[in-house]
């Protein structure tokens, strides 16, 4: 709880809500290999976090150190990759972005001058490889009445697209604000999940509705906003884990009245709107918490043939509005209604209001897990839905994670 009210107070809508330092640049002595990761690691006391950008070769075996290692960040951070770039983002009053990509010795380099002045919830490509889209929207009414969306050109490294839309015209309401979820670009067209919260209390008294915005892309027209009664809002506050886009075209939002939520008034659920429609599926349903293996999917990331491979926790989060625990991984396969457990997987407690830092690498997944104060690396295989502890990280969390090489 303290976590949002840090964020909220602070009116920058950027994550996780942790105060962080501010520092000079660090070295990144990483030996290169065949291949090349890049990390967002952070390290927290109970007064501060920093954050680091680091270079690896193995995730799988030794330690993934940060001594006389790792690119050191100004303040706050966020991580996104596209294009073959990796985004360190700034938040809470950090308004740069520091974008980094391999220089000719295979070394991470960083190019500055990228800056989103109104803050950062959501940055990812929209699928060409070529642009990203972004989006800034104000903690509450006091801080600002628009959402604001833009969109930046990898190569240039510079913000094109700009566009403001009242918040107000998204979910008219006297009582709520809202939180973003998730966003997926489909053609000419974005679409965004979000759920109501009372800004100053974060009570969420409207959990009975699933709420998807569409808009113009990328002039980021408000078209309509599309509501369904059979499940929930979609998503929860910082984890991107809303809305999620197969290759033929079909949307998937999943519900799961969990983490984020004070109370729990519909079933967890996923619904489906269909490749080239812009209403929900009708006949599709799936319930998650009622499906073999289920709960309620909290973290997930899109893997391919209609899969996800996701967070589940089949634990209450009555009473703390907050908590993320019980944490294990599965894949769920959503045109078949399956949910598989992963074999070997650790049972954990999550990031919380972060983006989900998972990488999908040659048909493995890659993510982080801090079990009983040691983060690891946990590697995935999706064909066989077996889990492998990989290295260890000296890290109190990882907040990103992408294959640059």
């Amino acid at each position: 709880m303290s976590t949002i009210k840090q964020l909220f107070k602070a009116g920058i809508f950027a994550g996780l809500a942790i105060a962080a330092v501010s520092c000079s640049k660090d070295k990144n002595n990483e030996t290169v290999g065949d291949k090349v990761y890049a990390l967002g690691l952070g390290v927290s006391t109970t007064t501060s976090t920093t954050n680091y950008v680091l270079q690896t070769s193995d995730l799988m075996s030794g330690t993934i150190s940060l001594v006389n290692n790792g690119i050191l960040q100004e303040g706050y951070r966020d991580y996104a990759f596209g294009g073959g770039k990796f985004f360190s983002i700034g938040g809470l009053g950090i308004v740069d972005v520091n974008t980094y990509s391999l220089d000719a010795s295979s070394k991470l380099t960083a190019k500055t001058g990228l800056t989103f002045a109104d803050g950062n919830v959501d940055f990812q490509g929209d699928g060409s490889g070529k642009t990203m889209v972004g989006l800034a929207v104000p903690v509450n009414a006091a801080t600002g009445l628009n959402a604001r969306f833009y969109t930046v050109d990898i190569a240039s490294n510079t913000i094109g697209a700009n566009v403001q839309v009242p918040m107000n015209s998204i979910h008219p309401s006297r009582e709520d604000w809202f939180l973003h979820t998730g966003m997926q670009v489909r053609g000419n067209q974005l679409f965004q999940t979000f759920y109501p919260i009372n800004s100053a209390t974060y009570v969420t008294k409207n959990t009975d509705t699933a709420y998807v915005a569409i808009y113009s892309y990328p002039g980021f027209v408000l078209n309509k906003v599309i509501k369904d009664a059979r499940t929930g809002p979609a998503g929860t506050f910082g984890t991107r884990s809303g809305i999620f886009q197969t290759e033929s075209g079909d949307l998937y939002t999943v519900s799961h009245s969990g983490y984020g939520f004070s109370q729990s008034t519909k079933a967890p659920a996923i619904l489906k709107i269909a490749a080239g429609a812009t209403t929900f599926d009708t006949d599709y349903y799936f319930g998650t918490d009622t499906a073999a293996n289920g709960g309620k999917i909290i973290h997930a990331l899109y893997i391919g043939n209609n899969k996800l491979f996701a967070e589940i926790t089949n634990t209450s989060n009555a009473g703390n509005q907050w908590a993320d625990a019980g944490l294990r991984f599965a894949i769920v396969d959503l045109v078949k209604k399956t949910i598989t457990n992963v074999k070997n997987s650790p049972t954990f407690t999550g990031d919380g209001g972060r983006s989900f830092a998972a990488l999908l690498d040659e048909g493995k997944v890659y993510v982080s897990a801090n079990v009983n104060g040691v983060v690891n690396i946990y590697q995935t295989d999706i064909a066989t839905a077996t889990a492998t502890k990989g290295a260890i990280v000296s890290a109190t969390f990882t907040g990103g994670i992408a294959r640059m090489k």
